[in-house]
């Protein structure tokens, strides 16, 4: 297939899969978020490289569907593709909190801190950081 008609099918399937999440959202339904999951991945199939679709699919495993290591996973794929997508730093910190790497979570959130510039995560970044690193403390205890 040429890549122009492929990358024609993958925006084709990231759409359908973006219309799947909202009416997840408008009707709490977790059919239409499983929809969304396997639309996101037809587009991932078809063009790998497709950081959006990634991006999007790492979110709603972590968000909606609670699946934090598949969302690191996509999170760190979009991150190999474009390290300087520092939205991506803040949200696989909040995947791996889902998933339980907390060491994980507040390098990550660190990171976002060393780069992204958005006031309400910067904010949430450091309450997250000073929260991990107070689990961190009592475990060790």
């Amino acid at each position: 297939m040429r890549y122009a008609i492929r990358q024609l099918m993958a925006r084709f399937y990231h759409l359908r899969g973006m219309t799947w999440r909202h009416w997840g959202h408008l009707y709490n339904d977790p059919a239409a978020y499983c929809q969304a999951e396997r639309d996101f991945s037809r587009a991932i199939e078809i063009l790998p490289t497709f950081a959006q679709a990634l991006y999007d699919r790492g979110l709603l495993r972590w968000r909606e569907l609670g699946d934090g290591a598949g969302a690191e996973a996509d999170l760190t794929r979009v991150l190999e593709l474009d390290p300087r997508r520092v939205e991506a730093w803040f949200n696989r910190a909040l995947a791996r909190e889902v998933s339980g790497n907390l060491t994980g979570a507040a390098a990550d959130f660190r990171r976002y801190l060393d780069e992204g510039d958005d006031p309400q995560w910067r904010e949430i970044s450091q309450r997250q950081i000073a929260v991990l690193e107070g689990a961190s403390v009592q475990e060790e205890q």
